[in-house]
């Protein structure tokens, strides 16, 4: 939010609120009482429900007080609805033993339920750089997918919700790294920063840092993130490399193991890539021992 600077840049863009982007839509009306079983999350919903100190309070009021605000649903046609808002009330509800929740029913667009759904759960404190980054890709497909092409822009989806075009974009990068990668970005273990750069790297080469951390703990800063970019540009980038540039070449040592040596234990049929994640099966499992 915006606030006072001791340096001349921009100030931070403020999120609409959710009546100037949604109005008519957000008006009160009556709720329905519904039955859980009637209702089904939101296809590629973005955002985690996890029972986690939050979710046990609510669960609490919950059991004390009910749900006071209704949960928003729109009809499908298989039947049922849909939650545009209210995923944590409802599983919440669950644990707490209810059979029926109260819900408001809209008839709604793909686009508007979009945006109600991200608006109402990307205003939370503690919103992960994995969700806000579905989100995000997701926003930017659903405008695509309504014929709003020239607005379905990362200027246009940081203008909805509080961020600029350039964050947007790098927030919609993350989706593009391995699962096990982005979930290092929501410990906080990777920097976004370098998790933006590494997103450009093919899968293969990603699971190259991967498997250096789970070795030797270390992940690439934001400067060796850049670097491991420029050598896969120029089409360089190799495990050996990975591992020198993320450990400094402190611990990036090299083994030549002899072809005859090989060719005594390995026969003919297995190739070269097999002859590798052999040994390092057996490696690991020495490891293991060592341990």
């Amino acid at each position: 939010m915006a606030g006072k600077t001791t340096r001349s840049v921009k100030p931070d863009i403020k999120l609409n609120s959710y009546e100037s982007l949604f109005g008519e839509l957000t008006d009160e009306g009556e709720s329905t009482d519904l039955f859980i079983k009637e209702l089904h999350d939101f296809k590629e919903h973005p955002f985690r429900v996890t029972d986690d100190e939050d979710m046990l309070e609510l669960i609490q009021s919950i059991k004390e007080k009910g749900i006071l605000v209704p949960l928003t649903v729109r009809p499908i046609a298989e039947g049922g609805y849909e939650i545009i808002s209210g995923h944590r009330r409802k599983h919440a509800a669950e644990i707490a033993g209810l059979e029926k929740v109260p819900a408001i029913i809209r008839e709604l667009s793909d686009e508007d339920a979009v945006d109600i759904m991200i608006y109402s759960n990307i205003q939370r404190t503690n919103v992960l750089p994995s969700e806000k980054a579905n989100a995000y890709k997701l926003q930017m497909e659903t405008m695509r997918h309504q014929g709003k092409k020239g607005l379905s822009t990362p200027d246009a989806v940081g203008k909805k919700y509080g961020d600029n075009a350039r964050k947007v974009q790098r927030y919609i990068r993350l989706t593009y790294l391995i699962p096990d990668l982005l979930e290092l970005v929501d410990k906080r273990k990777l920097s976004m920063q370098a998790g933006y750069w590494i997103s450009f790297l093919d899968e293969p080469e990603q699971n190259w840092i991967l498997k250096t951390y789970q070795l030797y703990g270390k992940l690439p800063s934001c400067r060796t993130a850049q670097q491991l970019r420029d050598q896969h540009d120029e089409g360089v980038l190799t495990k050996n490399s990975t591992e020198g540039l993320i450990l400094g070449n402190r611990y990036c040592r090299r083994v030549t193991l002899k072809t005859r040596r090989l060719n005594q234990i390995f026969s003919p049929e297995y190739d070269t890539a097999q002859i590798e994640e052999i040994i390092y099966q057996l490696l690991d499992r020495w490891k293991e021992e060592q341990e």
